[in-house]
């Protein structure tokens, strides 16, 4: 009898083994589309079988382990830092490129051909009104593409300051949400194996890393430290570090929860773009345009101060900008009338040497030894390069990015095929313990009913 009775024990205790196995699988295919899961596997271990020791065998319920990868799940925050990178610097360039023509049939290529044309007609027709007019619209219409391109780069600059703060508050966000789940970690203990609170930490990790590089730390607690670049503390424990972003002097400063500058290890993700196209590829670009405006400006300044104008006075200056750091912006015509653009030189009023030499400034090599149309052409064609570049980039970290992601699936990914494999296994299993304990049932009713019958 107490074999019989230890079998029905153990087949009894065998039914629950199941049904928590056939619960996990209905967990994993549940979740099988919740983002950062990572499938769970029942084991079940083999109960030692010893009749002389009292030892029933059967068997009981082992840990649930978790399929996750965390060399896999750093793989993919490493090539998510990299597209994040990426992916800024394209979009960012792919807004800046338009303000620069390379096609020569509009903005200011156009503008540069149309102004020394119209020099090219005065020093045909030097005393011609119609001439000497066009050269002044001409001008006005240079000076003006130069201030729209300038502008144009000012207005990137000043939504770069918007999508700063942003990244920082979106970077904020999501450390606040792991904060939140290092408390739950470190208030319950279960919640540290539990794959729901699992899931959500992780999603939230790979979506911090599209923004920020970090290193996280898992602690003995169950929390996880988040440290920018290693160093700077973004979480530690239930405790938020929020960084902000300013840039107040014209230049993006990141600072930490202290007030810390720590731009510099800011190298990943998005908020890393952004402070390099804020810091160092603006304002390359502004800087080579605005030297290409004071060159010119600088240069048919003082051509026309060397001739003379109709009245045999010397010429004056046709174009006027504040600084050299800010001339394309402020850039504009001096407001000459036509009978004062100096298109003769002194020794023969009336003449067209002058208007000459003008004209001649389109081809001659100034700093650099370019043209003024080959320095407008070399920063387009920076430009260009520095988006195709970029594109480039992301296309390939998007590759490495996928090839990551499809690595840490193989490994933590469910299979709605192998659960409902495993489910038709252990449905089987239960099905058939539970006919056992059926039959051990019967068995021990009529051996009791044996036991009476005798005893009466």
């Amino acid at each position: 009898m107490p074999g019989l009775f230890n079998t029905l024990t153990t087949t009894a205790d065998a039914l629950g083994v199941f049904e928590k196995a056939l619960n996990t699988v209905s967990n994993n295919v549940a979740n099988s589309g919740t983002p950062g899961y990572a499938k769970q596997t029942f084991t079940i271990v083999a109960q030692p079988f010893d009749p002389t020791l009292g030892l029933p065998g059967g068997i009981s319920a082992g840990e649930i382990q978790s399929s996750r990868d965390e060399y896999a799940e750093q793989t993919v925050w490493q090539d998510q830092q990299g597209f994040g990178l990426a992916d800024q610097s394209a979009t960012e360039l792919s807004g800046i490129q338009p303000l620069f023509d390379v096609t020569g049939n509009s903005g200011l290529p156009a503008a540069l051909n149309a102004f020394f044309q119209s020099f090219s007609a005065l020093s045909v027709s030097p005393n011609d009104s119609v001439a000497r007019n066009n050269v002044l619209s001409s001008a006005s219409a240079l000076a003006q593409r130069f201030n729209s391109t300038a502008t144009g780069l000012a207005n990137a600059s000043i939504n770069l300051n918007t999508e700063l703060r942003s990244a920082t508050d979106a970077i904020n966000g999501l450390t606040q949400q792991i904060g939140q789940l290092n408390t739950q970690m470190q208030d319950d203990a279960t919640s540290r194996t539990d794959p729901a609170v699992d899931a959500s930490l992780h999603n939230d990790l790979e979506s911090l890393a599209e923004y920020v590089n970090f290193t996280a730390l898992r602690q003995p607690d169950g929390s996880v430290t988040v440290l920018m670049d290693g160093q700077t503390p973004l979480v530690i424990g239930d405790q938020q570090y929020a960084i902000q972003a300013s840039a107040g002097s014209g230049t993006a400063v990141v600072t930490d929860a202290n007030g810390k500058d720590v731009t510099a290890q800011a190298v990943g993700g998005r908020l890393a773009a952004l402070i390099n196209m804020k810091n160092t590829v603006l304002p390359g670009f502004s800087n080579s345009l605005n030297r290409l405006a004071a060159g010119l400006a600088d240069q048919v300044n003082n051509t026309l101060l060397n001739g003379v104008d109709q009245s045999g006075n010397q010429g004056a200056q046709l174009f006027s900008y504040n600084n050299p750091s800010d001339a394309a912006s402020t850039l504009q015509t001096t407001g000459i009338t036509v009978d004062q653009i100096a298109a003769a030189l002194p020794g023969a009023p009336g003449g067209n040497g002058n208007a000459l030499n003008l004209a001649a400034l389109d081809d001659a090599p100034q700093a650099g030894g370019m043209t003024f149309t080959q320095s407008y052409a070399s920063l387009a064609s920076q430009v260009g390069q520095s988006l195709n570049s970029a594109t480039e980039d992301r296309q390939t970290q998007q590759d490495l990015l996928d090839q990551a992601r499809t690595t840490r699936s193989n490994a933590e990914s469910v299979s709605l095929d192998e659960e409902a494999t495993q489910m038709i296994e252990y449905q089987r299993a239960y099905q058939a313990t539970a006919r056992v304990v059926t039959i051990l049932n019967d068995l021990t009713e009529t051996v009791m009913n044996m036991l009476e019958t005798g005893t009466a």
